[in-house]
Protein backbone atom coordinates (compact mmCIF):
# COMPACT_ATOMS: atom_id res chain seq x y z
CA UNK A 1 0.00 0.00 0.00
CA UNK A 2 1.28 3.41 -0.91
CA UNK A 3 1.35 6.19 1.61
CA UNK A 4 -0.31 9.38 0.52
CA UNK A 5 1.89 12.40 0.34
CA UNK A 6 0.50 15.48 1.94
CA UNK A 7 0.35 18.22 -0.65
CA UNK A 8 1.05 21.83 0.16
CA UNK A 9 1.26 25.04 -1.82
CA UNK A 10 -0.98 27.23 -3.89
CA UNK A 11 -2.89 26.37 -6.99
CA UNK A 12 -2.30 28.33 -10.17
CA UNK A 13 -5.76 29.91 -9.83
CA UNK A 14 -4.96 31.20 -6.35
CA UNK A 15 -1.69 32.68 -7.57
CA UNK A 16 -3.38 34.45 -10.51
CA UNK A 17 -6.02 35.93 -8.20
CA UNK A 18 -3.35 37.23 -5.80
CA UNK A 19 -1.36 38.75 -8.67
CA UNK A 20 -4.50 40.48 -10.01
CA UNK A 21 -5.28 41.94 -6.59
CA UNK A 22 -1.70 43.22 -6.24
CA UNK A 23 -1.87 44.77 -9.73
CA UNK A 24 -5.12 46.61 -8.91
CA UNK A 25 -3.73 47.95 -5.62
CA UNK A 26 -0.52 49.05 -7.33
CA UNK A 27 -2.40 50.95 -10.04
CA UNK A 28 -4.43 52.81 -7.41
CA UNK A 29 -1.27 53.62 -5.45
CA UNK A 30 0.60 54.88 -8.52
CA UNK A 31 -2.32 57.13 -9.47
CA UNK A 32 -2.47 58.57 -5.94
CA UNK A 33 1.26 59.22 -5.86
CA UNK A 34 1.17 61.05 -9.21
CA UNK A 35 -1.79 63.15 -8.02
CA UNK A 36 0.02 64.10 -4.80
CA UNK A 37 3.17 64.87 -6.73
CA UNK A 38 1.29 67.16 -9.14
CA UNK A 39 -0.39 68.96 -6.21
CA UNK A 40 2.97 69.53 -4.52
CA UNK A 41 4.43 71.00 -7.71
CA UNK A 42 1.43 73.30 -8.23
CA UNK A 43 1.63 74.40 -4.58
CA UNK A 44 5.23 75.38 -5.20
CA UNK A 45 4.08 77.48 -8.15
CA UNK A 46 1.40 79.13 -5.98
CA UNK A 47 4.11 80.13 -3.50
CA UNK A 48 5.79 82.04 -6.31
CA UNK A 49 2.78 84.39 -6.24
CA UNK A 50 3.41 85.50 -2.65
CA UNK A 51 5.87 88.28 -3.50
CA UNK A 52 3.42 89.88 -5.92
CA UNK A 53 0.56 89.39 -3.49
CA UNK A 54 2.46 91.25 -0.80
CA UNK A 55 3.57 94.02 -3.17
CA UNK A 56 0.07 94.68 -4.47
CA UNK A 57 -1.48 94.50 -0.99
CA UNK A 58 0.98 97.14 0.23
CA UNK A 59 0.64 99.40 -2.83
CA UNK A 60 -3.15 99.40 -3.33
CA UNK A 61 -3.95 101.72 -0.37
CA UNK A 62 -1.16 104.24 -1.03
CA UNK A 63 -1.42 104.75 -4.80
CA UNK A 64 -3.45 107.53 -6.38
CA UNK A 65 -3.80 105.82 -9.76
CA UNK A 66 -3.36 102.31 -11.03
CA UNK A 67 0.07 101.57 -12.48
CA UNK A 68 0.33 100.24 -16.01
CA UNK A 69 0.19 96.52 -16.60
CA UNK A 70 3.48 94.96 -15.57
CA UNK A 71 4.48 97.92 -13.38
CA UNK A 72 3.63 96.67 -9.90
CA UNK A 73 7.31 95.94 -9.19
CA UNK A 74 7.05 92.22 -8.58
CA UNK A 75 7.03 90.71 -12.05
CA UNK A 76 10.57 89.33 -11.78
CA UNK A 77 9.75 87.24 -8.72
CA UNK A 78 7.73 84.30 -10.03
CA UNK A 79 10.17 82.14 -11.96
CA UNK A 80 10.55 78.64 -10.57
CA UNK A 81 10.95 75.19 -12.03
CA UNK A 82 7.16 74.93 -12.42
CA UNK A 83 6.24 78.52 -13.23
CA UNK A 84 7.32 80.51 -16.27
CA UNK A 85 6.89 83.83 -14.49
CA UNK A 86 4.40 86.32 -13.13
CA UNK A 87 2.44 88.86 -15.12
CA UNK A 88 0.31 91.67 -13.66
CA UNK A 89 -2.55 93.76 -15.01
CA UNK A 90 -3.33 97.38 -14.20
CA UNK A 91 -6.06 96.16 -11.81
CA UNK A 92 -3.49 94.26 -9.76
CA UNK A 93 -4.50 90.83 -11.04
CA UNK A 94 -1.55 88.44 -10.96
CA UNK A 95 -1.27 85.67 -13.55
CA UNK A 96 1.26 82.85 -13.32
CA UNK A 97 2.00 80.55 -16.27
CA UNK A 98 2.68 76.90 -15.43
CA UNK A 99 5.48 74.89 -17.03
CA UNK A 100 7.07 71.42 -16.67
CA UNK A 101 3.79 69.93 -15.45
CA UNK A 102 2.72 67.78 -18.44
CA UNK A 103 -1.01 68.34 -19.02
CA UNK A 104 -1.00 71.57 -17.01
CA UNK A 105 1.68 73.32 -19.09
CA UNK A 106 0.82 76.72 -20.57
CA UNK A 107 -2.20 77.17 -18.28
CA UNK A 108 -2.52 79.92 -15.71
CA UNK A 109 -3.14 80.46 -12.02
CA UNK A 110 -4.81 83.79 -11.22
CA UNK A 111 -4.65 85.83 -8.04
CA UNK A 112 -7.25 88.60 -7.98
CA UNK A 113 -7.49 91.32 -5.30
CA UNK A 114 -10.92 91.26 -3.67
CA UNK A 115 -13.13 93.52 -1.59
CA UNK A 116 -14.14 92.71 1.98
CA UNK A 117 -16.74 90.14 0.87
CA UNK A 118 -13.93 88.03 -0.61
CA UNK A 119 -15.92 87.45 -3.80
CA UNK A 120 -16.06 90.80 -5.60
CA UNK A 121 -12.91 91.67 -7.51
CA UNK A 122 -11.39 95.09 -7.01
CA UNK A 123 -11.13 97.44 -9.95
CA UNK A 124 -8.84 100.31 -10.85
CA UNK A 125 -11.41 102.58 -9.15
CA UNK A 126 -10.64 100.88 -5.83
CA UNK A 127 -7.04 102.14 -5.86
CA UNK A 128 -6.52 103.98 -2.58
CA UNK A 129 -8.44 101.45 -0.50
CA UNK A 130 -6.92 98.34 0.99
CA UNK A 131 -7.10 94.84 -0.45
CA UNK A 132 -9.28 92.82 1.94
CA UNK A 133 -8.88 89.38 0.40
CA UNK A 134 -7.74 87.45 -2.63
CA UNK A 135 -9.55 85.28 -5.15
CA UNK A 136 -7.26 82.49 -6.24
CA UNK A 137 -7.99 80.00 -8.99
CA UNK A 138 -7.73 79.02 -12.62
CA UNK A 139 -9.81 78.83 -15.76
CA UNK A 140 -8.77 75.21 -16.41
CA UNK A 141 -10.40 72.41 -14.39
CA UNK A 142 -7.29 70.21 -14.14
CA UNK A 143 -5.32 73.12 -12.71
CA UNK A 144 -8.11 73.94 -10.21
CA UNK A 145 -8.15 70.32 -9.03
CA UNK A 146 -4.40 70.43 -8.40
CA UNK A 147 -4.53 73.74 -6.50
CA UNK A 148 -4.70 73.95 -2.69
CA UNK A 149 -8.24 73.85 -1.28
CA UNK A 150 -8.39 77.61 -0.60
CA UNK A 151 -7.39 78.39 -4.19
CA UNK A 152 -9.95 76.69 -6.41
CA UNK A 153 -12.07 79.53 -7.76
CA UNK A 154 -13.27 79.41 -11.37
CA UNK A 155 -11.77 82.55 -12.90
CA UNK A 156 -14.16 84.56 -15.12
CA UNK A 157 -13.25 85.27 -18.74
CA UNK A 158 -12.77 88.98 -18.09
CA UNK A 159 -9.56 88.26 -16.17
CA UNK A 160 -8.22 85.94 -18.85
CA UNK A 161 -8.41 88.64 -21.52
CA UNK A 162 -7.22 91.43 -19.25
CA UNK A 163 -4.15 93.36 -20.39
CA UNK A 164 -1.11 91.66 -18.85
CA UNK A 165 2.50 92.63 -19.14
CA UNK A 166 5.51 90.75 -17.79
Amino acid sequence: MRSRRQQSGFTIVELIIVICIIAILASVAINSVSTYSRRAKVSEAVLALSTCKTSITENYPVLDAAPAAGSWGCEDSGKTQYSAGVQTSSRGVVRLKLQNLDRLDNNYIYLIPARADGVTAMTEGDIGSGVRGWICGSDFLLVRNALPANCRADVPVEFMIDDYAP
